[in-house]
């Protein structure tokens, strides 16, 4: 079913993002500015319509002396907007506008039918047409009543347009004005162009470079370089700690290779946020340099930032479909997101500040505006989710970030797209951006929702693993379930919606041999165990058995939060029965799916890290496989008992060590070392690892140290879900 719902996930999300780039507007084109809407069209059209639309008019279809008709009691409308009626039916408007079109618009090579089409739809609302509204005569009517007006008092005699100035009669444009403003509209309509070209190169570059990267996984054979420098790029940029917090706890060192990541993600936001950096000089909009810059800087990091809205909210949803597409796991994706979040936290302040500081002087009156006020209501959900989404929040308090992280981003995304519509309604397509970060979003939770649907109310057996309750087993029967899952206890708290990610042990009950009664009890024979030395495992593979009923069974260690109340309702009870509702299956790490060309696996898991190990190997049946497990207490080996016979049935090498005992902890250093160099087996060597932080780092460093010069090639998986 899971393949189904990411499948299905992607094919919604594609129809509705077409929609709304396809969705008919009554600016000029579809889409967005720069990718199949046009702000200016043509240029000429709207520089002549800039440079006249302020001066007051008489809104009269005649000029003095037209006829004898003309009206008698006419005036300026000083001191008001002109309505758009008067851009339709006014005379001297009209026929200034004609003279002015013919003689900028040749310079631009612009036909007579675009000419005529922008004269039909932009005359009466300057940028947005509106096609509703007619003027009283077309444009070659209006050019042919203006050159007789010319012709009739002499081309000397006719005066120019002063911006602001009463227009009453036909006049011509200053080319000091015209090449100022046509600089202007060009040089605009440029930036905007690029602004959402540069945005378009953001969003899909940072959801098709992982795609592109996870192609090798296609090749029919590992080569060994690829292996080496997978290997290499394993390592942690900086230091030995990868999965150990680090900077004074305050985050996680990335990978080289996720690093590589998030510097063109790094760069690319810097450099898209400048370039191309185009000057126009004489330029009504931007008269120096200076003013160019802070403009083109103001308007393209607000539009970038609302571009990292679909990395954002796909990184980091559950039902990613680039979980499915690629090899990244879910815990590199959630990395990567957070430095996403960081981006368009640099880009909303840079935008926020510039506009703060070019609205210095009026900021009394424009404060006081709608797509002001929601903008800084934007800005300040997306500024203040960063200290409430820090690793320390995350691990202290991880409900306070969980619920206050969702309210926040809900409330950025909804105050964007007010502060978009305020200013431009739905005229350039800015919108879209948030479209598609809340689809994202609501398809997410929509197929969550489906997944909680399938599996139903269910009722969870809860049982302490150990006499301190130290670990606890969840099984929950009638669900089949992989990988992890995430449990919802209704009655727990009145957090009805607190979820958290458990990794599946086991999905069936264990089958019925009859001659299960004889197998030994003896824990300390599964260090030494192996396929060779099980006397049993033939008798019971031959013996007949009685297939195991669906039951979801999940080992986990009571931390703080919800784990710890589940644990103290438990309390000296044997036995608790809880309602749960289970939201599954997922995969967080899909690289699993590539040790299916592993001649040899080599598991190593620490505590209750066995849950996924066991799984993993089971589905990999038939290679050679090693299991290295490392625990506190023997009562925890004890309640994976049956599942580690029957891996020893399986043939899988166990080798299991209890803290404290003679043997000591496991060297996972010197177990990697021994299967990677001294094994005379061949093919690729897949490593898993799962348990503690720092056993996983140690593992980590080994295949780096090893890795690249290794006669062999390694898959390396870290099964690990973080935050």
């Amino acid at each position: 079913m899971v393949p189904s719902l990411g499948s299905f996930s992607a094919f919604a999300l594609l129809l509705f993002t077409l929609s709304q780039l396809i969705t008919p507007s009554v600016a000029d084109g579809y889409g967005i500015l720069g990718a199949g809407k046009y702000l200016y069209k043509p240029v000429c059209g709207h520089t002549c319509r800039r440079l006249i639309y302020d001066n007051p008019l008489l809104c009269d279809s005649k000029l003095p002396g037209d006829n004898a008709t003309t009206h008698v009691h006419r005036r300026h409308l000083h001191g008001a907007t002109n309505p758009p009626e008067c851009f339709l039916k006014d005379a001297a408007f009209l026929r200034t506008m004609a003279l002015c079109l013919a003689k900028a618009c040749p310079r631009d090579n612009i036909p007579n039918s675009v000419v005529e089409e922008y004269w039909e739809g932009h005359l009466a609302t300057g940028s947005v047409g509106d096609w509703s509204l007619h003027p009283i005569m077309s444009y070659q009517e209006a050019l042919m009543y203006a050159q007789q007006d010319v012709e009739a008092v002499g081309e000397s005699n006719v005066p120019y347009a002063i911006e602001g100035e009463p227009l009453n009669v036909t006049s011509f444009v200053r080319d000091e004005d015209l090449v100022q403003y046509h600089n202007a509209q060009t040089w605009f309509e440029r930036l905007e162009r690029d602004h959402g070209r540069n945005s378009i190169a953001v969003a899909v570059s940072g959801v098709l470079i992982p795609i592109v990267l996870s192609l090798f996984r296609f090749l029919p054979i590992h080569p060994l370089w690829y292996s080496r420098l997978v290997a290499t790029l394993e390592k942690p940029l900086v230091g030995q700690r990868h999965r150990s917090p680090t900077v004074a706890n305050l985050g996680i060192m990335p990978t080289r290779g996720q690093a590589i990541y998030i510097t063109y993600l790094v760069l690319t936001q810097v450099f898209l946020a400048v370039f191309p950096l185009v000057f126009l000089l004489p330029n009504s909009i931007a008269p120096t340099r200076r003013a160019h810059f802070i403009v083109l800087i103001g308007n393209r990091t607000g539009v970038l930032a609302m571009a990292d809205f679909v990395g954002l909210f796909l990184f980091s949803s559950r039902n990613n479909i680039l979980l499915w597409l690629t090899n990244w796991s879910h815990s590199t994706f959630l990395l990567l997101h957070r430095w996403i979040g960081y981006c368009l936290i640099f880009q909303v302040s840079i935008h926020s500040a510039i506009y703060l500081a070019k609205y210095y002087a009026t900021h009394a009156t424009e404060s006081q505006q709608p797509y002001w006020i929601w903008g800084v209501v934007g800005t300040l959900s997306f500024v203040v989710m960063w200290p409430a989404s820090i690793l320390p929040v995350r691990q202290k308090a991880y409900e306070l970030f969980l619920i206050s992280h969702q309210v926040l981003a809900a409330l950025g995304l909804i105050a964007t797209f007010m502060h978009i519509f305020k200013l431009f309604t739905y005229n350039w397509g800015y919108e879209i951006w948030v479209y598609i970060g809340g689809a994202i979003w609501f398809f997410d939770r929509f197929l969550r929702l489906l997944r909680m649907v399938a599996t139903g109310y269910r009722t969870a057996v809860v049982t302490a693993v150990d006499p301190d309750s130290e670990y606890l087993k969840l099984e929950i029967e009638g669900v089949v379930a992989h990988g992890h899952v995430y449990l919802y206890f209704p009655t727990l708290t009145w957090r009805v919606w607190e979820n958290h990610p458990y990794s599946v042990l086991s999905t069936f009950t264990s089958p019925t041999h009859p001659s299960k009664a004889g197998i030994t009890e003896n824990h300390g024979d599964l260090e030494k165990t192996s396929s060779s030395g099980s006397g049993s495992s033939s008798d019971l593979s031959s013996s007949p058995s009685v297939p195991g009923r669906p039951k979801l069974t999940i080992l986990l260690r009571p931390m703080n939060g919800l784990t710890k109340v589940l644990a103290t309702r438990l309390g000296q009870s044997k036995l608790l029965s809880i309602p749960v509702i289970v939201e599954g299956s997922y995969h967080a790490n899909p690289s699993t799916r590539s040790l299916a060309s592993c001649s040899t696996l080599l598991c190593i898991g620490g505590g209750v890290g066995i849950t996924p190990l066991i799984p993993i190997i089971k589905s990999f049946d038939g290679v050679k496989a090693r299991l290295a497990w490392s625990v506190r207490t023997e009562w925890l080996l004890r309640s994976v008992n049956d599942e580690i016979k029957d891996l020893v049935q399986r043939g899988v090498k166990v080798e299991t060590r209890i803290s404290g005992d003679a043997k000591g902890r496991l060297n996972v250093g010197e177990i990697v070392r021994e299967e990677l160099l001294h094994s005379e087996d061949e093919g690729d060597l897949g490593v898993v690892v799962c348990g503690p932080t720092g056993m996983a780092d140690e593992v980590r460093m080994v295949i780096a140290e090893l890795g690249p010069k290794a006669k062999r090639g390694v898959i390396f998986v870290d099964e690990a879900f973080s935050w």
